[in-house]
């Protein structure tokens, strides 16, 4: 049997801390929490989930506390989350034997993590989540920490698992949340200052910036990191985030074509590339994209909920409903939905939404897609 450590570091997540350790707990043999510093009641809850508990204080350096939990593991693999994500049922099931039948050339795996807003809107970004325990697998890098450099130089790689993660950390109140945006801009600055040719430091700076609204900055920035790595698919793919919350369709249009060409099977690119037509008023010509994300991975299940839209739009209520249905079946968080979302004013939240413009929330659509259904069927 594959033995799998569950791994977290954890600061005042009281509210979360347990719901996530119990999301991944069927499918691990250890849980190791690290505290770094919490003035809540997450110590007391940490201990009595955690297997290994120990407190680290944070000094700046994410890596350093990430490594810190990874120093006490113990299993064959790790997995390392966040107090706010949660595994969904399906995936905890699929863990064991996907791990069990992983080839020895296999250093990590990616999960596709579904962000998720207080209002049903979501990003998905692929997270290198799981990893085989190596004494020179550690974090790098202060902020945006990452084990893709360290598991490369072990001579292995980094497959995608085909299972999703659900992260509910822009769930949070508006303040806390532009609370932690303060925090990391002026820690993207610092390192852009130690690390002028990295691109990533600019383009993780530009995401930010976009959701602020402060756009002029977040394109600048943008094309600065566009032009450290003119090559790079995600970089591009960063850009044309930027530009599409710009409320300019035919540039959005031009850069997610010009990432897809340096990437053109990329399931990402591929999806924003059909929302990118649907709102350039284009979207028969989406459908093919969104097939083909889907295709390649099917951990992208809000490919389905695209072309669900796009059918939504052109009066296919049934097929419309049926899409929307599966999507909802396969990882149920997509009709999470809190009524504050009405009274909170985040003008720019869906910028981060890799859905059309007035996307309302699976929920809504669902339902209404299945009573225009019902009218026309009567």
């Amino acid at each position: 049997m594959t033995a799998l450590s569950l791994c977290l570091i954890v600061k005042d997540e009281q509210d979360c801390l347990e719901r996530c350790v119990q999301s991944a707990q069927a499918a691990v043999e250890e849980v190791v929490i690290v505290d770094t510093g919490s003035s809540d009641a997450t110590p007391q809850i940490a201990r009595r989930l955690a297997d290994v508990y120990a407190e680290f204080p944070f000094k700046g350096d994410f890596s350093q506390a990430r490594n810190e939990a990874l120093r006490r593991a113990s299993g064959d693999w790790v997995l390392f989350l966040d107090a706010d994500e949660e595994l969904p049922a399906e995936s905890a099931r699929a863990l064991p034997g996907l791990l069990a039948e992983a080839s020895r050339d296999v250093g990590g795996m990616t999960l596709a993590r579904y962000n998720f807003f207080s209002n049903s809107g979501f990003y998905v970004t692929p997270e290198l989540k799981l990893h085989r325990r190596h004494p020179e697998v550690r974090y790098e890098r202060t902020i945006n920490e990452s084990l893709w450099e360290a598991i490369d130089r072990t001579g292995t790689k980094v497959v995608g698992s085909g299972l999703i993660l659900n992260h509910f950390g822009h769930c949070r109140s508006l303040a806390s949340r532009e609370e932690k945006a303060a925090r990391y801009l002026a820690t993207f600055e610092a390192e852009m200052l130690q690390h002028p040719s990295d691109p990533f430091y600019p383009a993780f700076r530009a995401l930010i910036l976009r959701t602020l609204g402060r756009f002029d900055e977040a394109r600048n920035l943008a094309e600065q990191a566009r032009s450290l790595a003119p090559m790079s698919p995600l970089i591009n793919m960063f850009y044309g985030h930027v530009i599409r919350a710009l409320g300019d369709p035919q540039r959005t249009l031009a850069a997610y074509e010009h990432a897809l060409s340096l990437a053109p099977d990329d399931p990402a690119l591929l999806n924003m590339m059909g929302v990118a037509l649907i709102e350039a008023g284009r979207p028969d010509e989406a459908i093919e994209y969104f097939t083909a994300a889907g295709q390649i991975d099917a951990s992208f299940l809000h490919a389905r909920i695209n072309l669900g839209l796009v059918a939504q739009s052109q009066g296919r209520w049934a097929e419309a409903a049926d899409l929307f249905a599966s999507a909802l079946a396969a990882n149920p968080a997509f009709g999470h939905y809190d009524w504050n979302a009405h009274v909170e004013i985040d003008y720019f939240r869906a910028t981060h939404f890799e859905t059309p413009f007035g996307y309302h929330g699976l929920g809504y659509h669902l339902a209404y897609a299945r009573m225009r259904a019902d009218q026309l069927g009567a």
